[in-house]
């Protein structure tokens, strides 16, 4: 599940860089003191968008054609703002997990030619 990041990952995701686990086939894993001073360098600057558009690539490749759904909670203002940006629409709001939730949809661009 794909969303724009929050605050509440910035732990998790120091955690994982830090890792010599996951460092094995990166370089080795990178200090804490430079993941620290790195991650506040890029937190909103539109990476998030940049990365869904590129993983929206897989399925315009594998299902041509077929849309792609997307639901998050309504109040949500960012992840809005970047389905909007990724071109998905809104189909309904709904409640579910004690919230209401939004349901877009991305049509996929037709063909050319």
């Amino acid at each position: 599940m794909l969303r724009e990041t929050e605050a509440r990952d910035r732990a998790p995701l120091i955690e994982l860089f830090s890792s010599p686990e996951v460092g094995t086939y990166i370089g080795g894993p990178r200090p804490r003191a430079e993941l620290e001073r790195a991650v506040p360098e890029v937190w909103g600057r539109g990476y998030a968008a940049e990365a869904c558009a590129a993983a929206l690539d897989w399925p315009a490749d594998v299902h041509p054609g077929e849309p792609v759904a997307l639901c998050t909670q309504s109040a949500d203002a960012r992840a809005l703002r970047l389905a909007a940006k990724l071109g998905f629409t809104e189909v309904e709001r709904f409640e579910a997990f004690g919230a209401e939730q939004w349901f877009g949809v991305r049509s996929p661009v037709p063909p050319t030619g």
